[in-house]
């Protein structure tokens, strides 16, 4: 244990002074992030959740060996990234492209990826549409990848995610500029942030850094898409869902909740937590106890596990 603890302050020192800023172009805008380590080092990119900056990750990611280079993104409607243009909803498959770009900007040929929730599905998407190019996945908390329906439900589906989207308050709604987002003192979002999604206070400034900006008088706006609060998810059966993505040969390392399974999440899926039922037997999954954003409330619960499967990924190139 001891020896455990040493080897995570000597990566949480040799990550932390190295942290920059990034900034991609990409045909919608700027792609926001933060990167750790050496860029000659084998490529780690870490996607977030739906509402949830790169700067998340960090928390984590200093805990990570210091042997691979991190990248970070905030996804497009999230953090400091540009949003994409107003007016269509966005879905999953629109921020499969900030994958691609930030792959073609350092001109990777393969990389390893660690996913968070929406950030998980885009993995999975870009992954079966790129195969190949992603080594080996960590899914943190994947719920968004494994939403399911049945074809009974598919006007609830369609209600749910577009029923008054396109209707005149809701449009405005969502479409509006940031001028008519709502305004807050900073320990008004900060208690907000922890309320809802039970954040630690420490993981609250983190999450709070790149989802904040300045809007007058002493007060903030959250720097989000509104319309990132309602992403459409695919309304796929379990079956299917189960044959997509048990298909892929890649290693992967689910990390999952407790608090998730216990409320049910994850019950029309059970394949989640069967190893036995992927058959390339290239699934390993993990539960920790927590909420949906373990990763950043307690990072050391996982860093050690992930640590192993990233460095077996360079030991199966030797």
């Amino acid at each position: 244990m001891r020896l455990s603890v040493m080897c995570y302050k000597i990566a949480m020192s040799a990550l932390k002074s190295t942290e920059k800023q990034i900034s991609i172009k990409a045909p919608w805008g700027k792609i926001a992030g933060l990167t750790w380590g050496d860029s000659k080092n084998p490529p780690v990119l870490l996607c977030p959740g739906r509402m949830e900056p790169c700067s998340a990750f960090r928390p984590l990611v200093q805990l990570l060996p210091s042997t691979f280079f991190y990248v970070a993104v905030d996804l497009p409607g999230n953090g400091w990234s540009d949003h994409l243009p107003k007016g269509v909803k966005y879905l999953v498959y629109d921020l499969v492209p900030t994958v691609v770009r930030v792959m073609e900007h350092y001109k990777w040929e393969q990389f390893m990826y660690i996913g968070h929730s929406l950030g998980a599905v885009v993995g999975k998407y870009f992954n079966m549409a790129y195969p190949g190019r992603m080594t080996r996945a960590v899914d943190l908390d994947p719920i968004p990848a494994y939403y399911t329906s049945r074809a009974s439900r598919m006007g609830a589906w369609y209600h749910e995610y577009y029923g008054e989207y396109y209707s005149d308050e809701k449009y405005a709604k969502f479409n509006g500029s940031a001028d008519t987002a709502p305004k807050y003192t900073y320990e008004q979002v900060r208690k907000m942030f922890i309320d809802t999604q039970g954040l630690t206070e420490e993981a609250a400034e983190h999450v709070l850094e790149r989802s904040l900006e300045p809007a007058g008088d002493g007060l903030y706006r959250l720097t989000y898409d509104q319309r990132m609060k309602q992403v459409p998810l695919m309304p796929f059966p379990p079956s299917y869902v189960q044959e997509l993505y048990t298909s892929t040969n890649i290693p992967i390392f689910g990390i999952l909740a407790q608090h998730i399974i216990n409320i049910g999440t994850y019950d029309d899926v059970p394949f989640i937590r069967d190893e036995s039922a992927w058959p390339h037997k290239n699934y390993k999954v993990k539960i920790v106890e927590g909420n949906h954003d373990v990763h950043v409330n307690d990072p050391g619960c996982m860093a050690d596990d992930i640590s192993k499967f990233l460095l077996a990924g360079i030991k199966a190139k030797l």
